[in-house]
């Protein structure tokens, strides 16, 4: 099987500003991918300094090892033309944050033009989640089932104020993923209980954190059940997106 972590960021430039300080070049996370077994990664520029097109360059130089998704500004005029560039030149999927671009995650007016691009090019959503309230897990059910037929990835699980009310959404709407990264081991156990391992996506949120220990932690979610691991490890986000294993 091929290990898949889909949530990671690419970013190059030069800050003094926490989160940024750390080094994030295509060639660290291929070293880290290679030490942990990871042989494909997904990942997505920084909100607090967006450059997709780096993004870009990158997972057109590593096809096989690394896949993109956009990040938006639904607040730019020039929003729904530049969602559909990246797509159309190899992105796999939108990339929100409320809370660094200072928006609602619910508000219609702003994210459902954006939505409306992932239904036309059938890929999905991902979103920053957490305890945040720009971002909250009620927000995700507000757009999932606005757009039953949009795949929305729930990131970080809403951890951790709101990982309880993450599952619980997730459990009634089909159309809802969770994605791992920064959420507890035993958030992940119990996820894996009341949902089930088809909608759980292994993510290190790199470099955040190392691909190691979300390795680890997804194979001690599965309890043991080999499937259910591979699942949640690469299978499901390899579906979704059609990739090319």
């Amino acid at each position: 099987m091929k290990i898949i972590d889909h949530h990671n960021h690419l970013w190059v430039g030069y800050s003094t500003d926490g989160f940024l300080d750390e080094c994030m070049s295509e060639k660290r996370i291929l070293e880290d991918m290679d030490e942990a077994g990871i042989d494909m990664a997904g990942v997505c520029t920084v909100a607090q300094s967006m450059n997709n097109d780096y993004v870009l360059e990158c997972i057109k130089r590593h096809p096989d090892r690394l896949f993109g998704f956009c990040m938006i500004d639904p607040k730019d005029p020039k929003a729904v033309d530049t969602l559909k560039f990246y797509l159309d030149n190899g992105m796999k999927g939108l990339k929100l944050h409320p809370r660094l671009h200072g928006y609602l995650l619910g508000n219609h007016t702003l994210v459902d033009p954006l939505m409306e691009v992932c239904r036309e090019y059938k890929v999905p959503v991902f979103s920053h989640g957490g305890s945040e309230e720009m971002n909250h897990a009620f927000y995700f059910e507000e757009i999932a089932k606005t757009f039953p037929d949009v795949t929305v990835i729930m990131g970080h699980m809403c951890t951790p104020n709101y990982c309880t009310d993450a599952k619980m959404i997730a459990a009634r709407n089909p159309n809802i993923y969770l994605d791992t990264s920064a959420a507890e081991y035993i958030s992940c156990k119990t996820a894996v209980k009341q949902i089930g391992p088809e909608r759980i996506l292994m993510g290190s949120d790199w470099p955040g954190s190392h691909f190691a220990l979300s390795i680890l932690k997804t194979q001690l979610s599965a309890q043991g059940d080999e499937k259910a691991f591979e699942m949640m490890a690469g299978g499901n986000i390899a579906k979704l997106l059609n990739l090319k294993i």
